[in-house]
């Protein structure tokens, strides 16, 4: 039962995105974003998640980059992992 259990959690972090939108607001601000990450950037969408949060200052680190649209409209960065950026994103294109 252990064995399953831990396979299960590895399941649920392989398939977690790497880059995370989360949104207090109205998801179509979320959306904004993730528009200028695939079109301009090129990122999959596959790499990118929404989520719907209450508040920002309470979201919690879940990717490799963590980002948050409070109700005014304004993008705050949660958490970034500078070696990620450096090393897996940089296949992608700056715009």
């Amino acid at each position: 039962m252990k064995f399953l259990i831990s396979i299960l959690l590895t399941l649920e972090v392989a398939l977690a995105a790497p880059i995370n939108i989360s949104y207090e607001g109205e998801r179509e601000d979320a959306q904004i974003y993730l528009k200028i990450f695939e079109e301009d950037y090129l990122i999959p969408r596959e790499l990118i998640g929404l989520i719907p949060a209450e508040d920002c200052g309470k979201v919690k680190v879940q990717g490799k980059i963590d980002l948050c649209i409070n109700d005014n409209g304004d993008l705050l960065v949660v958490s970034v992992d500078r070696a990620f950026i450096e090393e897996s994103l940089k296949v992608f294109r700056a715009p």
